[in-house]
């Protein structure tokens, strides 16, 4: 199974979190057979729609824990997630990072090659182009921290165990969650289950591990190793607390609590 995938249900386990009250949103194709081996209610949703679709689902039922699976905010999705963060919607995004970079720590990364369309192959490094992207990178960790998020982390694809325990550790916070997973794909758009072994152990080999870094230091360049851990960990009141607590303080016993909550102090 693909280590995201697998890191994913044992994220779950651990963090003791019932599987029915998991719902999983995706922009990222799945195959049928791993959401049904992953027991979760699952939405596959229009690109860059993951997050707004998982609010909607949070609103409608307080009691669900959200997990958005979404791609690299290279094209769609950003604002979203600006947003969640701004109102610290209660929801794990997990943001699979396909963004193939041409060069990390000095080194360039290794060549894949993809048929096009007309049957001819191009080599070299790229998320959605043959020739590769020379688009710098979001900062995803730095963005979401800025933006308000709880709990941010980055990991490879093939830092397992350390992305198990960001998982087990972010579905029991209270508020908006980012972990960004670098998982290197083909030259052309692929599903979740493709990964490029060689990519993968590349990146895994270029990256060094700084738990508690200020975020404005993770940003990924060509000349420093990818920086890896858990960055952001801190308490902070979800949206729908704070909405009841306003609302409540403005319409006294008129104010019926979203949720069932008192959200007065």
């Amino acid at each position: 199974m693909n280590p995201i995938i697998t890191a994913f249900a044992n994220g779950i386990k651990k963090s003791g979190v019932e599987l029915s009250n998991i719902v999983v949103v995706s922009d990222i194709p799945f195959e049928p057979e791993i959401i049904k081996d992953l027991g979760v209610d699952f939405f596959h949703v229009t690109r860059g729609r993951a997050i707004a679709f998982g609010t909607g689902l949070k609103l409608g039922n307080p009691d669900l824990k959200i997990v958005a699976f979404i791609g690299d905010l290279m094209t769609l999705g950003g604002n979203h997630l600006v947003h969640s963060g701004r109102r610290n919607m209660e929801m794990l995004v997990i943001c699979v990072n396909n963004f193939i970079y041409k060069e990390i720590a000095g080194t360039t990364a290794p060549s894949v090659s993809s048929p096009s369309e007309t049957g001819k192959k191009f080599h070299g490094t790229g998320g959605f182009s043959a020739f590769s992207t020379f688009e710098k990178p979001f900062n995803a960790p730095h963005l979401a921290n800025s933006c308000g998020a709880v709990f941010t982390a980055r990991w490879t694809a093939m830092h397992t165990n350390e992305l198990t325990n960001s998982i087990a550790n972010a579905l029991d916070k209270r508020g908006f969650s980012v972990i960004e997973v670098l998982s290197p794909g083909p030259n052309f758009y692929k599903d979740i289950n493709q990964i490029n072994s060689e990519l993968l152990d590349f990146y895994y080999k270029n990256s060094i591990t700084k738990n508690n870094e200020d975020t404005r230091n993770v940003e990924i360049t060509p000349e420093e190793k990818i920086i890896t851990g858990d960055f952001t960990d801190k308490e902070k009141s979800p949206f729908i607390d704070t909405y009841n607590a306003q609302l409540g303080k403005i319409l006294g016993d008129k104010f019926i609590p979203h949720g069932g909550q008192s959200g007065r102090d």
